[in-house]
């Protein structure tokens, strides 16, 4: 019995041995033939790839998200979406939080002095920040939202959030004026989603408002902020800190964060955990197999 082909894209390595039962092939191809392609949300199948793809019926991304797509050329085309939603919002989450202490507790810097040899007691850095207190807003009170908002609370930090709409089920106060809230915020952690409407939301003038005693926290997607403005404001001393998990390039460049005082570099760490990687590729597998036999994918994408 001959196999469906199937797009991967990009080469997913040791993932693609789960998908015994279908040809994978990957781009470029010439294959007109393709029913259904994997993709990385913020890698995505480019409107080129899929117009390449007459028969192409669905698209399904590992993991939450989706921003490498063109939504509306996939719905013009009637492609389905599925992605990888209420998987690894916990872990993204724990990165979030993860960040948001190294940032007040001066990690970053601790371990610098221990590796170089300069701790010179009784003080080996400046003098920290307490989180129980502090005033946290958080853009996006999607998942991943309520994640971080669950955690904070235990550390007895005072919350308040942001998004383009109220929503019933969110206990914590909203905020409507993202200025307003950077500039109550002590710490402005991002959770939006990464798609064109918050397309560069953190702004200059948003980095200014948190201020040279804030910190700025991004587990969203580098697109969200004004990299320039906010590498800018922390060589200027504009902004206290950062803690960021995703950028604009990604790789990014070594050079580009030489320099750069006060922030917590991690490679996009945010959904990597072995757990959430295996329930993903299950979501992968089931999502295929229903679209092959015409059933309701498991997690479409809402509309």
């Amino acid at each position: 019995m001959t196999k469906p082909a199937l797009l991967v894209h990009p080469p997913l390595g040791l993932f693609e041995m789960r998908l015994v039962d279908y040809d994978v092939v990957h781009w470029p191809t010439d294959r007109t033939d393709i029913e259904a392609a994997v993709t990385i949300g913020h890698v995505g199948i480019s409107n080129k790839m899929i117009d390449a793809l007459p028969k192409l019926r669905g698209i399904v991304c590992f993991g939450v998200g989706v921003d490498g797509l063109d939504l509306a050329h996939c719905k013009e085309r009637g492609v389905e979406i599925a992605h990888g939603r209420d998987i690894n919002h916990e872990d993204v989450a724990d990165v979030a939080i993860g960040l948001m202490i190294a940032r007040l507790r001066f990690f970053t810097e601790g371990e610098r002095v221990v590796r170089e040899g300069t701790w010179t007691p009784p003080l080996a850095v400046p003098p920290q920040k307490r989180l129980r207190g502090r005033k946290l807003g958080i853009v996006g009170m999607g998942a991943i939202g309520k994640a971080i908002a669950h955690r904070a609370e235990a550390f007895g930090l005072e919350i308040k959030w942001y998004g383009p709409r109220a929503k019933a089920d969110v206990s914590y106060a909203y905020e409507p004026d993202l200025m307003k809230l950077a500039e109550w915020a002590d710490v402005l952690t991002v959770a939006a989603r990464g798609d064109k409407t918050t397309e560069g939301i953190i702004s200059a003038d948003v980095i200014k408002a948190l201020g040279g005693d804030g910190v700025l926290i991004n587990v969203s997607r580098g697109s969200v902020i004004d990299e320039d403005a906010l590498i800018a404001a922390l060589k200027s001393g504009a902004l206290g800190s950062a803690g960021l998990d995703v950028f604009v390039e990604e790789p990014t460049p070594v050079s580009r964060w030489k320099d750069v005082p006060n922030c917590t570099l991690t490679p996009h760490l945010g959904g990597g955990t072995r757990e959430a990687l295996w329930e993903g590729s299950q979501n992968v597998v089931e999502n295929l197999r229903r679209l092959y036999a015409g059933e309701k994918l498991l997690t479409p994408l809402a509309n």
